[in-house]
C-alpha cells in the first residue's frame, strides 16, 4: 500500500494569539515535529497545508522535503484544507495519514502502526485509541473513503464522519497520548511534561544500559517491609499535615498506596480509603497492617494508575475510583506520561489533590554510588521542584509546605545493602557488589533504631491544589 502524509496547519491560530505553527517548542517550530514524524514513518510523500501566514511559516521552517500547498480560503475550516490536500496527492497513493500541525508529540511509530492495521482491514478509516485518552489523531484514510468528505464542511473534518459512522472506523490501541496545542498555556504545559518525560527516559535508559540483573516480576518484593509503619504513630510531620486536611466523612484515594504507610492512618480518620497499588508484596504488607491495626475501611484496588475505572461521583458503571481527596505520596518520580497520570488523579478528586514528594527522588540515596560503580553520574529523576513547576505550567495554583528533612533509616546493614542493590541493579556477589559493600562501609553511620548513610537529609514537600483552582484556570 502506497501511503502519503497530510499535515493540516492552515488555521488562523485565533486562540493562540500568534502564528502557532512557528511557536517554539523545545527550541524548534511546533509544526516541525509533525513534519519530522511523517518523514520518520516512511511515507511516500507529505503535503503540508498552510494558510494566510504561509510566508512566515516557510521562512521559519527553512528548506523541507515536504510539499507545501496554500489554502486560499482557510476561513472555510479544516475540512477545506483536507480536501485540498487529498486532491493534491498523486493518483497512485492508496491511503493518506492525516496529521495535525499543532500536535508536536505525534509519533512515527503510531503512524506506522496505523498503516499496518490499514493493510489488514476493509474499514476505510483507521484511528488510534490512546491509553492516555485524548483525540484520535493521526488518522489513516483509505482512498475508497475519500468520498466520505464530500458533504463535510467547517472545522471538524474527519471527526464528523467518525462521529456519524463509527462502523467505518477500525481502532488501534496505542500507548501514551497526543495532545493538541490550542493556547500558549497548552504549550507551556506540554513543554513541562516533555521535560519531565525526558528525565524519566534518561534515567530508565541508563538502567537498561548498565543493569546486571532484571527487575523481576515484583520490583518491591525484597524490600516491601521497609515501607510499613505503625498506623497510630505520632510525631510524623507529613502524616500530621495530612490528618489536618482530612475530614471525617471524606473518601481518600491513595494512589500507589504501597504497604499502607499513609492509607492505614488515614483510614482511622476518614470514612474510607481507596488504596490503589499493583505490587503483590506491597499489598500483602497493607493487608497484614490493616488486620493487625483493626482497620476495616480500606478498599484495595490492585491496579496501576491510571486505571480504566476512573470516574466521577455518581457514576455506576463498574468500580469507579472517585474520592473527595486524591493523594500521591512518594509516587510519580518515574512516571513518564505524567500528564495523563495527573489528569486522572485530578479527575478522580472532588475537593483536593495532595502530593508528598522529596526535594530529590527517594532513589537519590543511591546516586553517589553510580559514579564509583559504573564510572558515570546517575541521570536524576524529577522530584519536588519539577513537580511544582509542572503544576504551575498546567495552570494550577499549588500550595507548598515543607516539613522537616527526612533521613532514611534501615534496621540493618543487610536491609540497606538490599535497597542499594535494587537501586543499582548490581548482581549480588559480583564484582560491583563487592565494591558497593566497601562504599557502604565507608559511609555507614550507626543511628538510633538502625543505620543510615552519611550525607544531608532529603527535605519533603506537601503540595496541595484544589478543584476550584483547576476550574478557574480552565475558565470553568
Amino acid at each position: 500500500m502506497r501511503a502519503a502524509g497530510i499535515i493540516l496547519a492552515a488555521g488562523a491560530s485565533s486562540r493562540f494569539g500568534e502564528v502557532k505553527a512557528i511557536a517554539p517548542f523545545q527550541g524548534r517550530p511546533l509544526l516541525q515535529y509533525a513534519i519530522d514524524a511523517a518523514a520518520a514513518a516512511g511515507l511516500a510523500e507529505t503535503v503540508v497545508v498552510l494558510g494566510a501566514s504561509a510566508d512566515r511559516v516557510l521562512a521559519a521552517l527553512g528548506e523541507q522535503s515536504a510539499r507545501v500547498v496554500v489554502n486560499p480560503t482557510p476561513e472555510l475550516g479544516l475540512s477545506s484544507s483536507l480536501k485540498l490536500a487529498l486532491a493534491a496527492l498523486p493518483h497512485d497513493v492508496d491511503a493518506a495519514a492525516i496529521l495535525l500541525g499543532d500536535q508536536p508529540t505525534v509519533r512515527a511509530d503510531v503512524i506506522r502502526k496505523l498503516l499496518a492495521a490499514a493493510e489488514g482491514t476493509d474499514a476505510p478509516i483507521v484511528a488510534p485509541r490512546y491509553a492516555g485518552g485524548g483525540g484520535a489523531n493521526p488518522v489513516v484514510l483509505r482512498r475508497r473513503g475519500w468520498s466520505l468528505l464530500d458533504g463535510v464542511e467547517g472545522d471538524r473534518g474527519l471527526a464528523s464522519v467518525i462521529a456519524r459512522h463509527p462502523e467505518l472506523v477500525h481502532e488501534v490501541a496505542v500507548a501514551g497520548q497526543n495532545p493538541d496545542v490550542d493556547t500558549p498555556a497548552d504549550l507551556a504545559a506540554l513543554e513541562a511534561e516533555s521535560a519531565w518525560a525526558a528525565r524519566v527516559r534518561a534515567n530508565r535508559e541508563q538502567v537498561d544500559r548498565l543493569r546486571e540483573v532484571p527487575d523481576g516480576r515484583d520490583f518491591y518484593a525484597s524490600v516491601s517491609a521497609i515501607f510499613r509503619a505503625d498506623p497510630r504513630r505520632t510525631n510524623d510531620p507529613v502524616l500530621d499535615r495530612m490528618l489536618r486536611l482530612a475530614e471525617p466523612f471524606d473518601v481518600w484515594l491513595d494512589i500507589g498506596a504501597g504497604a499502607g504507610r499513609y492509607a492505614l492512618p488515614l483510614a482511622l480518620a476518614v470514612r474510607e480509603v481507596i488504596a490503589v497499588e499493583p505490587s503483590d508484596s506491597m499489598l500483602a504488607g497493607l493487608r497484614d497492617g490493616a488486620r493487625d491495626a483493626g482497620v476495616h475501611n480500606v478498599r484495595i484496588v490492585q491496579e496501576r494508575w491510571p486505571p480504566k475505572t476512573v470516574g466521577r461521583r455518581g457514576e455506576r458503571q463498574g468500580e469507579i475510583l472517585a474520592a473527595d481527596v486524591a493523594l500521591i505520596a512518594h509516587v510519580g518520580y518515574d512516571i513518564e506520561e505524567i500528564g495523563p497520570f495527573l489528569g486522572a488523579m485530578e479527575g478522580a478528586s472532588s475537593r483536593l489533590c495532595v502530593a508528598v514528594l522529596m526535594e530529590r527522588s527517594p532513589a537519590s540515596v543511591a546516586y553517589p554510588f553510580w559514579q564509583e560503580a559504573f564510572g558515570e553520574p546517575r541521570a536524576p529523576l524529577p522530584a519536588l521542584p519539577e513537580f511544582v513547576d509542572l503544576l504551575r505550567a498546567r495552570g494550577r495554583k499549588p500550595a507548598l509546605e515543607m516539613v522537616d528533612a527526612e533521613r532514611r533509616i534501615w534496621s540493618s546493614r543487610d536491609e540497606l545493602l538490599g535497597f542499594l542493590r535494587r537501586q543499582l541493579w548490581v548482581d549480588p556477589g559480583g564484582r560491583r557488589d563487592k565494591l558497593v559493600e566497601q562504599l557502604v562501609e565507608a559511609r555507614l553511620e550507626r543511628v538510633p533504631n538502625g543505620f543510615a548513610l552519611a550525607g544531608e537529609a532529603n527535605p519533603i514537600g506537601i503540595v496541595t491544589w484544589a478543584r476550584e483552582e483547576r476550574q478557574a484556570a480552565a475558565g470553568g
